[in-house]
């Protein structure tokens, strides 16, 4: 009995120093989601009813590629045509201008006559010194308001460029808007990942992003690892994704950024950092939400 079990011993001993280190080195396992690099949507600009939506979740756009057509509420559509009549709003500031050069006019002509004066010895050079002075200040007011002046023009101008990627067609100041269904673009190049709850007739606020658009090759997995393990972990480095949802279908990922500060700085919990993974998704298994476990 002894003798076997010092055989078993021997045995048991030589295939345990035979096995390769890694089959006892620890794995790091951590869980994270899929989700895209980028995520966009254009904001509507106004209080819009829609008319249509032009495209399907998952669908290929290209940027500029028209998301939902849509028409101006009325009370917004009569607010920005007040605000493409009004303009740039700069008349009053244009007469104060005038108004001013004519002042800087005649203190320059009053000013060159005492020149004279004072040359001949006739003049108060004090009375000089304060006209001139007056010209001075007067410069710097009429430099002010037209700095006022251009500003308020280049702000007119954009909103105007903005409003034509709606319009599609030039707009300038003063003239009757188009009465015409308007287009929400895509704001970059990918696919539509998300359209909210609207459907023909929905009345949709300003400011609301109906559509997100972003790309989804390849695809990010965000992880938090914790400090001892951190050590393990660098940029370039690759791991292996599996993804439940995909019956544990396995993916090779490669570790593209490591946050620098801990996710938690409290000094009673442990420390854990954002590692950021790319995995390549050229037949688009993979979707945003996805659970994923990612094995260093």
């Amino acid at each position: 009995m002894r003798i076997a079990q010092r055989v078993f011993l021997t045995v048991f001993s030589a295939f345990f120093f035979l096995l390769p280190f890694n089959s006892y080195a620890a794995e790091t396992i951590l869980t994270g989601k899929v989700m895209t690099t980028v995520m966009r949507a254009e904001p509507l600009p106004f209080h819009a009813i829609i008319e249509k939506v032009c495209v399907r979740p998952g669908e290929a756009v290209k940027k500029g590629t028209p998301l939902l057509r849509f028409h101006l509420q009325s009370e917004a559509g009569r607010i920005l045509q007040q605000e493409i009549t009004r303009g740039s709003d700069t008349e009053e500031l244009r007469g104060k201008i005038l108004e001013l050069e004519r002042e800087q006019a005649r203190l320059e002509a009053l000013c060159k006559k005492n020149r004279h004066l004072v040359a001949s010895g006739l003049g108060s050079r004090q009375a000089l010194v304060r006209q001139e002075s007056e010209v001075e200040a007067i410069k710097e007011r009429i430099g002010l308001l037209r700095s006022i002046k251009r500003k308020a023009e280049l702000t007119f101008s954009a909103r105007l460029k903005e409003l034509e990627k709606f319009y599609h067609v030039p707009l300038r100041e003063g003239m009757i808007l188009p009465d015409t269904d308007l287009i929400l673009p895509s704001p970059i190049d990918g696919y539509v990942l998300s359209i909210g709850s609207i459907f023909p007739g929905s009345l949709v606020p300003q400011g609301a992003q109906p559509v997100q658009v972003g790309p989804l090759d390849p695809m990010m997995i965000q992880v938090p690892v914790y400090e001892g393990e951190l050590g393990d972990v660098s940029e370039g480095k690759t791991a292996q994704v599996e993804i439940p949802s995909l019956g544990n279908k396995k993916f090779q990922a490669k570790v593209t950024e490591i946050s620098w500060v801990s996710t938690d700085m409290n000094v009673d919990k442990p420390s854990y950092f954002t590692v950021k993974l790319m995995v390549p998704n050229p037949k688009f298994e993979l979707k945003p939400g996805f659970k994923a476990v990612v094995r260093f």
